[in-house]
């Protein structure tokens, strides 16, 4: 198998950050190794102009234990790029000349409308939006970047962040209405200046970076959410004024014991999340759409050749492509369970009803009902409910992507479909029939290739008063019609009151 892979370091104003990606025979990639210090080299960077002394120790040992990483996984291509604080600092070209000494590291320190384009690509490739304000909020800068029908149609990096608003409101204790008045009008000012958000108006923001994450792991903690996945996570423009008001009314040590909050951005979060806040009402946004892929991600798709003038073309589908190569699952066998599936599903519409789009989700519980089989056969309906909802599956809605596993789960039950009582606040009376009446079709589908060798060719329902008949039309052997009625009749009578019955009909093939 060729293997190529990547280590991307990045050294930020508030953590220096390593990522490891794979890719195999130039059809699958995966991130295997994701790892943060908290190092803060933009600590009193804005007083002095210069990187601290310690702070830029630490930063070098942090550097020698990725380095050592790196060499321990055999990474062919080390990538690393410095941003707002190297970038900002007078010494900073020295302290790049000091790792290159005592490192060995070569570190690029990339101008910021390099880092709002290397945002861009993570953002764009591993999310299916097509219009946004993207906003990334570090330690030591800002970038916009306008996303119109995918394309990034401009860029901008401001020179200040996180660490930077912290220090000059002095918000990171007790924040009084004097302080975010203060801040307030520095913004007001800021926003002004630039053109761009007034082209973004009405559009939602998709937010990169560490204090964005963290307003979605309060939001989720708040409304305990059941699901903990940072990307694709959508707010309400109100969701977010709430959090962002609810922290800036603590001080340093309410917000310590503040559930969601990373103890490295106890101090820096106020100024930032009021930032994201603003900017939000500035360009009446509706919705905050959060970015778990940024900047070392954007790297590491333009390494693999996903650059501006060639983006990943279906999200979805090289996502879901990656997760059945990985896992290693029968691709023959998935594409015709997903073929008949499909076919039910068109056929059965007079007896099913749904209007709602559920490609997605009947594509994804098809194409990786079997993955758990990588962990056990037995029960392997259970591995694919976990392994689809924590695979990372891209270009999916979240409920979307629950849904997509529990259909999955009860695709081998005849019994009332099985939904964990964690996930039954997201999911309404509606949403769990629909799960009930997909995962029999995929279930039946799955039956008719029992067989594995595709003898199935094509299915043809005939809706009668009081059952349903499937025809089957297989070139060879018959299909196992008592097995199937066997373990998927109750639950066709359950779900649409009328009895299933099968008819086989063997047809020539002709080659």
């Amino acid at each position: 198998m060729d293997r190529r892979n990547i280590g991307v370091i990045d050294i930020g104003s508030n953590s220096v950050h390593l990522v490891i990606g794979e890719y195999y025979n130039n059809e699958y990639f995966q991130i295997i190794d994701d790892v943060k210090v908290n190092v803060r080299l933009n600590d009193k960077l804005a007083e002095t102009g210069k990187l601290q002394q310690d702070r830029m120790d630490f930063g070098i040992e942090t550097l020698t234990m990725f380095v050592s990483m790196c060499d321990a996984y055999g990474i062919e291509k080390v990538i690393a790029v410095a941003t707002a604080a190297v970038r900002k600092a007078s010494n900073g070209a020295d302290y790049v000349a000091r790792i290159k000494t005592e490192v060995g590291l070569d570190v690029a320190i990339i101008p910021g409308e390099v880092e709002a384009s290397m945002d861009y690509l993570g953002a764009i490739n591993t999310l299916d939006v097509k219009d946004a304000l993207l906003m990334d909020i570090g330690g030591g800068s800002t970038e916009f970047v306008l996303i119109k029908d995918r394309k990034k149609v401009e860029a901008v990096s401001l020179p200040f962040g996180s660490i930077d608003l912290a220090e000059k409101f002095d918000l990171t204790d007790e924040v009084s209405e004097k302080k975010l008045k203060a801040l307030d009008e520095f913004l007001k000012e800021a926003f002004s200046t630039i053109a761009i958000l007034k082209k973004a108006e009405g559009l939602p923001v998709i937010g990169v970076g560490g204090t964005i994450r963290n307003v979605g792991r309060i939001h989720r903690s708040f409304i305990d959410y059941p699901l903990e996945i940072a990307h694709n996570y959508r707010m309400k423009s109100n969701d977010v004024k709430r959090i962002c008001e609810m922290a800036a009314s603590m001080n340093l040590a309410e917000r310590s014991n503040l559930k969601g909050l990373s103890k490295g951005r106890i101090d820096i979060f106020v100024g930032s999340s009021h930032t994201l806040e603003r900017v939000m009402r500035y360009i009446d946004s509706p919705e905050l759409i959060i970015s778990n892929a940024g900047l070392r991600d954007g790297i590491i798709y333009d390494y693999f050749g996903y650059n501006e003038d060639n983006l990943v073309y279906d999200i979805f589908e090289l996502s879901l492509v990656n997760i059945m190569l990985n896992f290693n699952v029968n691709i023959p066998h998935a594409y015709h369970v997903l073929k008949l599936t499909e076919n039910l599903f068109e056929q059965l519409k007079p007896l099913h009803g749904i209007k709602e789009d559920v490609r997605k989700m009947i594509r994804a519980s098809a194409m990786l009902h079997d993955v758990g089989i990588k962990l056990q056969f037995g029960n392997h309906h259970e591995h694919s409910f976990y392994i689809i909802l924590n695979s990372g599956l891209l270009g999916i809605e979240q409920k979307e992507l629950l849904m997509s596993a529990f259909i999955a789960l009860n695709h081998r039950t005849n019994k009332k479909i099985h939904i964990s009582e964690e996930y039954m606040g997201l999911l309404q009376n509606e949403e769990r029939h629909l799960i009930d009446q997909l995962s029999l079709f995929l279930q039946i589908s799955e039956y008719l290739d029992r067989s594995m060798d595709g003898v199935v060719k094509d299915v043809n329902c005939v809706i009668l008063e009081k059952e349903v008949q499937l025809n089957v039309l297989t070139t060879g052997h018959s299909v196992f019609d008592n097995m199937i009625i066997n373990e998927c009749g109750k639950k066709f009578k359950r779900v649409f009151n009328k009895t299933l019955t099968i008819n086989n009909k063997v047809i020539i093939s002709r080659r």
